[in-house]
């Protein structure tokens, strides 16, 4: 599997937020935000946005990359690195299902 992380909290915060691009086994791209609150375990949450492989390849020939530098091209146009702030990761999160959507793509948004 190909992964990209494209934000984490400093490990001081209150809340840990892990967001990740990635390509699976079956060639779909995944973008996974986990966050675990310190304090309010009943918050956490993971979500994943799972576009399939066809809509995943014609994601990579509108950004003009290989599906495996998808993570790649993700994190260089949306990724943050280490912040400390919900607000700054749901933008991340943001940003980069709009590249879904500005290639065209469609994703289903998983919740656990």
């Amino acid at each position: 599997m190909n992964e990209k992380n494209l934000f984490s909290t400093d490990s001081d915060c209150p809340v840990q937020i892990e967001l990740y691009a990635s390509i699976d086994i079956r060639k779909r791209l995944v973008v996974e935000y986990k966050c675990d609150y310190d304090n309010s375990p009943q918050r956490d949450f993971e979500r994943r946005a799972i576009v399939d492989r066809e809509d995943t390849e014609l994601m990579a020939g509108h950004y003009r990359v290989s599906v495996e530098q998808l993570p790649t091209a993700i994190y260089e146009r949306c990724g943050y690195g280490v912040g400390c702030s919900a607000t700054e990761a749901d933008a991340v999160f943001k940003s980069a299902l709009d590249m879904i959507l500005d290639a065209g793509g469609h994703y289903r948004l998983e919740e656990f």
